[in-house]
């Protein structure tokens, strides 16, 4: 009787202390789900795609020290693929991962600087890089209204709509500037390609407008065609224009105060200038040589000139 009558109270005492454990458990999950909040899931995604990226980097960077070059590419692919992905997600990256990024594939080249195919593959992901750059360019308000987008300094201000010319129709809009003033905004339609021959000029006042909108345009359409050797010395400049849509090739051409949106840029390795020149929503076709290398370089870094001569 007395082992059982001893049985009995522990066996009390255990079941109180477990009934105790319990309740302090659910009490204590309770803190954590309600009394720390958790990290925004878009800070979490950003940072995670990121680091997988710089992961896929370095991964290339030991293959590449190692003599692997296959292994190298493929890592070097692996990035690109993932910064491609979060340009589609609209994803955006702060200036020290283009840094640290474009840094990281210095490295990989550097192992092996007369290996054309690795450089390929390197500047193929500097070149998405550059497009992750300039489709985190603008502001949500240019997504509607495409006029919005003039970069300071705002183009010459037309007093009437101008002449188009026969392979378009200008119309005007008005945009508050940073001082509150308005800003006209001729914007001239297009449907063809334009020629341009050389030692001319495209600027607001031979345009007829300020915005040269080719929306209506193919993608794969170029919007201006030069009639001479697409070099420098043929003198060819567009000027204080805001370009949209279609394809665009760069060289040969003096580009000064222009911006890009939503266009698709060529540059095939040739002669060109770019003065205070900014790329919003665009994606590129560059050449995987030296200078199309530089020029992605130059885009994803944020810098708005560049020369090739």
């Amino acid at each position: 009787m007395y082992a059982i009558l001893t049985a009995a109270i522990v066996a009390a005492g255990l079941c109180g202390r477990l009934a105790w454990q319990a309740m302090h458990a659910t009490s204590h999950q309770g803190r954590v789900a309600f009394g720390v909040p958790a990290p925004p899931p878009e800070s979490t995604d950003a940072i995670a795609w990121q680091r997988d990226v710089m992961a896929s980097l370095d991964e290339s960077e030991h293959a590449s020290a190692a003599g692997d070059l296959s292994a190298a590419e493929v890592a070097v692919d692996r990035a690109e693929s993932i910064v491609t992905a979060a340009r589609l997600d609209s994803r955006k990256a702060q200036p020290e991962f283009f840094l640290a990024s474009l840094g990281g594939l210095d490295r990989i080249w550097s192992q092996h600087p007369d290996n054309d195919l690795l450089f390929q593959h390197v500047t193929q992901a500097r070149i998405e890089l550059a497009a992750l750059r300039s489709a985190q360019s603008g502001t949500p308000d240019d997504a509607q209204d495409p006029a919005a987008s003039i970069i300071s300094p705002e183009p010459p201000v037309l007093a009437g709509t101008g002449a188009a010319g026969s392979d378009g129709t200008a119309t005007g809009t008005a945009k508050p500037d940073s001082k509150g003033a308005a800003a006209k905004v001729n914007r001239v339609s297009i449907a063809a390609p334009r020629n341009i021959a050389e030692d001319s000029t495209l600027d607001p006042r031979t345009l007829g407008g300020n915005y040269l909108d080719a929306t209506l345009m193919p993608e794969t359409a170029e919007i201006l065609l030069l009639l001479g050797k697409r070099s420098l010395v043929d003198n060819v400049r567009v000027e204080n224009l805001t370009i949209a849509g279609a394809s665009q090739t760069l060289d040969g051409i003096h580009w000064s105060n222009v911006t890009f949106i939503g266009t698709r840029l060529r540059y095939e390795g040739g002669e060109l200038e770019l003065q205070n020149v900014h790329f919003i929503r665009c994606t590129f076709g560059f050449s995987t040589d030296d200078r199309g290398a530089r020029l992605a370089n130059a885009i994803a870094l944020g810098e708005t000139n560049f020369t090739s001569e």
